[in-house]
């Protein structure tokens, strides 16, 4: 299968800092671009991910970088078994998880670092969905977006769209890490785009404008200039894969 990846990371207008960061098959991205065509393997794997960190300057980019290392060097090492990847992977975002606290607790954080996590993993001739929080995966097809992932988010009590959003789930944090995981063999076909983000630019712009840009053709630095339109008050990062 090949792939074609158009992909920006961004602090955004307001943040004096970049917190997000983005993996293109163990290449590591902050406050970059990349358009880049791979052939996805039969045998091995390759991996698109996004990372949101949080916690503070310094402590949100550690916190999401150090969680794609982790990812990079157990892909690297061959710690994720072919046929046991939902079982591996899940061990190693949770050990992650517990590094992070602990981080956090020797540092004296009273608000632990962590990150959110989604995208998607070629693995052994499978495609996997993989997410821990409020940062989306997206499918678009002839014309249509569909959310792939779930935000882990509430709304205060009363559940008023427009009150506070509350983080249920994260890698650090003080959370478990718990990471959801879901098989994309049927789900994605050739044509299809994946659209795979940080909520910079899905608080700043509505499913149905990036249904609409996407339709028009939109680039990820089309979409960036969209999450500014509607203000750019959060880090931004998107990878765009088009799959041929």
């Amino acid at each position: 299968m090949k792939v074609e990846i158009d992909a920006l990371c961004h602090k955004g207008l307001v943040r004096d800092n970049n917190e997000d960061a983005l993996s293109i098959g163990g290449l590591i991205l902050r406050d970059k671009v990349a358009n880049v065509t791979v052939d996805t393997p039969e045998e091995g794997f390759f991996y698109l991910l996004v990372a949101d960190g949080m916690g503070g300057h310094e402590d949100g980019e550690e916190a999401s970088e150090f969680t794609l290392n982790e990812l990079k060097e157990k892909f690297n090492d061959h710690k994720i078994g072919a046929d046991s990847f939902e079982d591996d992977i899940r061990k190693i975002v949770n050990t992650t998880s517990i590094k992070l606290n602990l981080m956090a607790a020797e540092k004296g954080q009273q608000l632990p670092m962590g990150c959110t996590l989604t995208g998607v993993v070629w693995h052994y001739g499978h495609l996997w969905l993989i997410n821990a929080g409020d940062s989306r995966t997206y499918r678009f097809r002839n014309g249509m977006l569909r959310q792939l992932t779930t935000d882990e988010t509430e709304r205060g009590i009363t559940g008023d769209p427009n009150a506070e959003k509350f983080l249920l789930n994260c890698i650090g944090g003080g959370q478990d890490g718990r990471l959801a995981i879901d098989d994309l063999d049927d789900k994605v076909l050739q044509e299809d785009t994946l659209l795979i983000c940080s909520d910079g630019l899905t608080d700043m712009v509505t499913d149905e404008q990036l249904e609409e840009a996407l339709t028009e053709g939109a680039t990820a630095a089309d979409l960036y200039r969209l999450a500014c339109e509607g203000g750019g008050v959060d880090n931004v990062s998107v990878i765009l894969a088009r799959i041929k």
